[in-house]
């Protein structure tokens, strides 16, 4: 599983599920994504997906777990 994750940001302790509409810079189109993002509240994980996807608009977290029941 990939995950975004910053630790400069917020330590990683649930995994949230945060859905955006990303601009891609080689098309005028934006794209509905939804990433898995490992974060310690929904503040931070909608704060590390604007970091990887500088033009993502309309952030919403979709869903939250522990990370240890994640894992396995």
């Amino acid at each position: 599983m990939r995950a975004l994750m910053n630790l400069a940001i917020e330590p990683a302790m649930k995994l949230f599920e945060v859905s955006a509409l990303v601009v891609s810079q080689a098309s005028p189109q934006a794209v509905q994504r939804v990433l898995k993002v490992l974060a310690d509240t929904p503040q931070g994980a909608i704060d590390i997906v604007r970091e990887r996807y500088p033009k993502s608009r309309r952030h919403q977290v979709l869903s939250c777990q522990p990370w240890a029941a994640a894992a396995s």
